[in-house]
Order: structure tokens, then C-alpha cells, then sequence
């Protein structure tokens, strides 16, 4: 299994498109890392004998047959849909990297810069300078995929190269040829390319043609005059390097006079594999999005930069349309909690409600025999004190008495049972009336005392002083 770099979801689908031919591959995490979660192959049927005229029909039938082709995808152009060079930059800063290869783009390029969707990808790269991958493509066959797979609701995440995605499978199989200059044919019957490596990297790359209407001589005739040119173009552009070797990766095709043809014109014996033995190519375009093959080149210069042609309106598009699913979901989970807020409220609000009106009724039932007992308490309190003789009248009259001096006279004492008594005297002088409050302040009896007023009162022939105090009792119960 290949180790996961990044992957913006918990899975990716790789999808191989031509006119009604769709192939697709599913990746995401399982218990052993990066597994194929599923993968499919579908013939596209239109709705009449005449089969798919219109986009939308194939949009349509898409739909219809692939109700499982869901979530972000990363999509492949064919060898033949797209201009590729492998060129080297004598800089790795951005700036200068975009600016020298649209001038790459305008010497291969047979279409304006404006109508070309032009992407790279690094190769590899020291401190000063890298080989990059530039693919460029009219801007007419990007927008047409967006309107085939819009209306079905598929993201476009990546636009890639077919030819990427063969030689990330390659690579995984161990069949990229580590040192030296070796040449790799994959032949389809949809068409191929030819991919010159050097010392494991892509050196150069050559879309082929189908081979519709030719004979195999004819066609195998044709792939060595490509094969040829593409030679004499390395020696040209890279130095003189013998060719080591030549590996034919073909798929229901008889190559039994290609191969032949292709052997006497390199003199090396080719090397013939089947591309049944890699698994499909929606999977290695599936897999660059996982693990781009060379992004570590590109990263140890801190260069970003791999094959992508989605235009980066759909980018701002896909942003602005999940930040407004986010806001969407935001303001409704805000609702949503604001709603819960309000019901609790008024849930709790109607149920301390019913608690209050619960505990105010079994206050109303209560109130009597509260009032009942209470009634009895102050009866029972009453006749505690009244038969409490340690309290009494004589016993507080005792102990008045027992400190009363002897120039004081007593002419009125009123007692208020467990409460207080009023007293009343005279006494021929102020000074034994304080000694007399003196001494009930020490009585055991009796709280406090509250003196009166002192007034002078003429008895006969003798001046006396009047008093008034109160004693309040100990223990005294309100």
C-alpha cells in the first residue's frame, strides 16, 4: 500500500473519460491505509437507436447508469487532447517559472494564449533549476467537461493527465527503468504515447494516434517514424545518449507486427508487456491525488506545483458555494440551538410554574393545621409558665423583697406572668433607690432592668422620692 500525503476528503475517484466510455476507480482509508473502495467500467446507452448526440444526453445517461459516481473526482485527458513538453527552467521562482513557460507555450502551442488552459508539474528541482511537465489545452475542452459533469453534481477536484496517471502505475509497479535513457510505448486501442525516460524521470513525452483505418504494417510503420523523431528530438535538445532499451505496454491490440518493426528500427530487442497486469488507470490518477509521484522534488524547494488544469474561476466558485453550505449550516444550527434555548425556557418555565402552583396549593392545605398547632403551642407555652414557680409572682416578690433595702418602701408591684413586672416605691433619698436597681441587675431572676423616672413627692411634713422600674424577666418568650 502507498502512503497518504493528502487527500482534502476521506475519499477520491479517479475517472477516465472518452465519448461513451466511463472508468472510474474510488479510494479512501481502510484498516490497512489507502484501500480501492470500488471501481467500475460503463458504456454509455442513449435513449434511442441512434445513441448520444448531445452533451446533455450523455450528462443524462451518466445519471442514469452511474448513480454511484459521486463526491470529488480527479479526471484524465487523453495523450491526444493535450500539448506536453518536458523542458528545463533555469530558476525555481514561481514568477519567473509561469512567465518562462508561457513562452514555452507559445512556440508549441498553435492557439492563442488566451484560449489555453495551461498547466506543469515539477519534475524535479535542485536550488536553481528544474525539469517541469507543462501540458496545455484548449480552454473550450475543460469547459465542456464542467457542463457534462455540473448538472450531475459531481465535483471536479483535479484535471490530470492520462498519462500521469500510467506513470504512476508504472512506478508502483516497479517498471519505470532506474539509470539511463529508455524509451516506454503504451498502446490502447483508443490510441497511445511514447515516454523517453532518463534516469527515472519523463524526458519526453509523444501523444499517438489510433490506429483506425491503417494496416498494421502501415501503423507500425507510422511508430517508427514517432519513434525516430522522438530520438533524433532527445539528441538534439539533451546530448547524445544511446537508448537502452524499449518497453511496448499494449491492451487488446495484436503487436506482433509492431513489435517487430520497432525492434529492427532501434536494434535492441522490445520488451513486450500487457497493461492488464497494472490495475486501471482511473486508479493511478486516484492515487497522484493521494501521492503525487514527484511532489517531493518539487517540496524540497518549496515549489507547489503539480498538474492541474481546473480553471481557478471553479475553484472561487466551489469556495464561495461551500462557504455559503457552511454559513447555510451555521445560521441553522444557530437557529436551531436558538429554538432548543426558547423551548427550554418555556419548558422550564411552565414546569417551575407548575411546581410553584403544586407547593402554593399544599400551602393553602397546610395553613390550618399549621395555625392549629401553633394556637396549641402558645396554650401549652401558657401553661408552662403559669406553672412554673420558679417564675412565679411570690418567688419573683421573694427575691425583690430579699434585696429591698430597708429605707425603700415598695407601694405597688404588678406582674405580668413569664413576662415582666411594674414597681413602684418611694424612699427618702435618690442613692438607695440606684442601690436597690443594683441589686435586682444581680438577681438570677431577672434580665434587665429599666429605670423610670425619679420624682420628689411631699408626704405630711416629708420630702420623699417617687420611682417607677421595670424587670424583665429571664427566659422570657415573646
Amino acid at each position: 500500500m502507498f502512503k497518504v500525503l493528502t487527500m482534502a476528503r476521506n475519499s477520491i475517484t479517479g475517472l477516465r473519460v472518452r465519448d461513451t466510455f466511463l472508468e472510474w476507480t474510488t479510494l479512501g482509508s481502510g484498516k490497512n491505509g489507502i484501500e480501492v473502495l470500488a471501481t467500475r467500467q460503463v458504456q454509455l446507452e442513449g435513449p434511442s437507436a441512434d445513441g448520444l448526440t448531445d452533451p446533455g444526453q450523455r450528462a443524462e445517461a451518466i445519471r442514469r447508469q452511474c448513480p454511484d459516481l459521486t463526491g470529488p473526482v480527479t479526471i484524465g485527458l487523453a495523450p491526444g487532447q493535450m500539448l506536453m513538453r518536458v523542458v528545463d527552467l533555469p530558476t525555481t521562482d514561481p514568477v519567473e517559472m509561469a512567465d518562462m513557460i508561457n513562452l514555452q507555450v507559445d512556440q508549441f502551442s498553435p492557439f492563442p494564449e488566451d484560449r489555453m488552459a495551461v498547466s506543469c508539474e515539477v519534475l524535479s528541482a535542485t536550488e536553481t533549476t528544474c525539469r517541469v511537465l507543462i501540458a496545455a489545452v484548449p480552454k473550450e475542452q475543460i469547459e465542456s467537461l464542467g457542463e457534462l459533469f455540473r448538472p450531475i453534481g459531481v465535483t471536479i477536484r483535479r484535471i490530470d493527465a492520462e498519462i500521469m496517471g500510467w506513470w504512476r502505475l508504472l512506478a508502483d509497479h516497479g517498471a519505470i527503468p532506474a539509470q539511463g535513457r529508455h524509451l516506454l510505448l503504451l498502446l490502447e486501442p483508443s490510441g497511445g504515447v511514447w515516454i523517453a525516460v532518463q534516469d527515472g524521470l519523463p524526458q519526453a513525452v509523444k501523444a499517438i494516434s489510433p490506429m483506425e483505418g491503417l494496416t498494421p504494417e502501415e501503423y507500425a510503420e507510422e511508430l517508427a517514424g514517432d519513434m525516430g523523431a522522438l530520438i533524433v528530438s532527445l539528441d538534439l535538445e539533451c546530448g547524445v545518449v544511446p537508448v537502452g532499451g524499449l518497453d511496448c505496454w499494449s491492451r487488446d491490440l495484436d503487436t506482433t507486427v509492431i513489435v517487430a518493426r520497432l525492434q529492427q528500427e532501434l536494434g535492441h530487442t522490445v520488451r513486450l508487456q500487457s497493461l492488464k497486469v497494472l490495475p486501471p488507470l482511473s486508479e493511478g490518477l486516484a492515487r497522484r491525488m493521494v501521492n503525487p509521484p514527484f511532489a517531493a522534488h518539487a517540496r524540497a524547494q518549496g515549489i507547489q506545483a503539480v498538474l492541474d488544469l481546473v480553471p481557478a474561476a471553479w475553484r472561487t466558485a466551489a469556495t464561495s458555494q461551500r462557504f455559503h453550505k457552511r454559513l447555510i449550516l451555521a445560521v441553522g444550527v444557530a437557529i436551531g440551538l436558538w429554538l432548543v434555548g426558547v423551548v427550554g425556557l418555556f419548558v422550564g418555565f411552565q414546569w417551575n410554574r407548575l411546581q410553584l402552583n403544586q407547593l402554593e396549593a399544599r400551602l393553602v392545605a397546610l395553613q390550618k393545621p399549621v395555625d392549629d398547632v401553633r394556637s396549641l403551642q402558645r396554650q401549652i407555652h401558657s401553661f408552662e409558665t403559669y406553672l412554673d414557680r420558679q417564675r412565679s409572682a411570690l418567688e419573683c416578690l421573694r427575691e425583690i423583697s430579699v434585696v429591698l433595702p430597708n429605707d425603700v418602701d415598695l407601694t405597688s408591684f404588678q406582674f405580668k406572668k413569664g413576662k415582666t413586672i411594674a414597681l413602684r416605691g418611694e424612699a427618702r433619698a435618690v442613692e438607695p433607690i440606684y442601690d436597690f436597681k443594683k441589686s435586682l441587675d444581680k438577681s438570677p431572676l431577672f434580665k434587665s432592668i429599666e429605670m423610670g423616672s425619679t420624682q420628689p413627692s411631699k408626704r405630711k411634713d416629708l420630702t420623699v422620692q417617687t420611682f417607677q422600674m421595670n424587670v424583665q424577666l429571664k427566659e422570657d418568650k415573646p
